[in-house]
This record gives structure tokens, sequence and C-alpha cells, in this order.
């Protein structure tokens, strides 16, 4: 499997994952003439050099974070089978390797995916087969399970993962770790000390005549 890094320093890359349609509502909101009759990758280069900067980095990210979002929610509903995603023996935050089985899910393929260096925002290489993945350099649903699987189990750690990450879904992720935290064992009242036999009381010990 070929380990891509995840990388979204490229803005017609980034452009590219969009539809036709997105591309052509962006150029309609902004008002940029002459998208009606252009094909996606004449849309993209258009976009690319035409738009301006912050604004097209502001729709790219939101975007991308809606993206990671439905990720989540489908990593969430698959999550209830049990058995869609083996982790590999030894796996830790610098080499983790997993299996995510779609058969079990109503998906064609079973998909193997894999993270290295997890904790180094530098570093990070991340990499599925599926085309999001592969072909966008998306953070697919496939490696948002896997990630959901390994944070449960404790190969991740949530604070320590420098991956593709919102605070939105970091805060979501969050509320599921604790909804499945198991629940604590009720404390048990402590028992009633016995009675003192004795009724009458000591008498006090008479030191002076040490």
């Amino acid at each position: 499997m070929t380990r891509g890094t995840f990388d979204v320093t490229s803005t017609e890359r980034r452009l590219s994952n969009l539809t036709v349609e997105t591309l052509r509502n962006y150029c309609d909101v902004h008002g940029i003439p002459g998208a009606s009759g252009l094909l996606k990758k004449e849309l993209v280069v258009m976009l690319a050099s035409r738009a301006d900067p912050a604004s097209l980095e502001q729709f790219l990210s939101g975007c991308e974070a809606d993206y990671l979002m439905e990720s989540f929610r489908k990593a969430v509903k698959w999550g209830m089978s049990e058995n869609l995603v083996r982790i590999g023996e030894g796996s830790n935050m610098t080499e983790l390797h997993a299996e995510f089985n779609g058969l079990d899910v109503g998906l064609r393929r079973v998909y193997y995916i894999d993270f290295y260096n997890v904790s180094n925002p530098k570093s990070i290489r991340t990499g599925c087969e599926c085309a999001d993945s592969s072909e966008k350099g998306l953070f697919c649903p496939h490696q948002m399970a896997v990630l959901l699987k390994a944070i449960g189990e404790r190969k991740i750690r949530l604070d320590k993962w420098k991956g593709p990450m919102t605070a939105e879904v970091r805060g979501a992720i969050e509320a599921l770790s604790l909804l499945r935290k198991p629940p604590s064992k009720p404390k048990k009242e402590a028992e009633p000390r016995p009675k003192l036999l004795i009724k009458q009381s000591i008498p006090r010990r008479d030191d002076t005549r040490l």
C-alpha cells in the first residue's frame, strides 16, 4: 500500500475535490463571471488564479470541515458493528495498522489503513485504499472509524493526535468517549462497627505508681 502524505497545500487539488455545481455556486456568490460554460478543470484553474485567496481558503476549509464531520457521523454509525475495525498488534502512536471490514457494513471491500507518526504534525502520514484518501487526499470515513477505534482502545490519545481535525469533531469525539465510558461501580456502604461488649467505662491506669 502506498503511504501517502496528507497534504492540504495545493489549492487546485483541494478545489478539484469539489463538485462542478459547488464551484459554480462559489463563482455566482462571489461575482466571478464566465463560470457557466467551463469544464471542471477550467473552473479549478480559474478559481485558483482569480478568487480572493482569503475568501477561497475560508470556503475550502469549511468544505473540508463538513466532510470531516460527515466522516465522523459515518464512522459512529458503522461503529455499532464490533468487527468493523481490527487493529494490528503492537500498534501505537508511532505506527498503527488496521483493517476496515467494509463487507460487514454493506460495502464491497476490505480496506487496509495505516497511520504513521500520529503525534508529529510535520511528519504524520496516513492512507486508505479508497479513492477519497488515495486519489483526493481526504481523511475518509474508514480512517475516521480506525481513529475512533484506536482512541477507544487507547492506542492513540486524542490530545496527541495531530492529524486532520476540527474543534467540532474533537468535541464530538470527546462526548462519544464519555458516553461509551463504562459506568462506575457504586460504592459499597460502610459496614457498621460492632458494638463494644464492655458496657462499663474502663478505669484509667494509675501511672503514679510507676
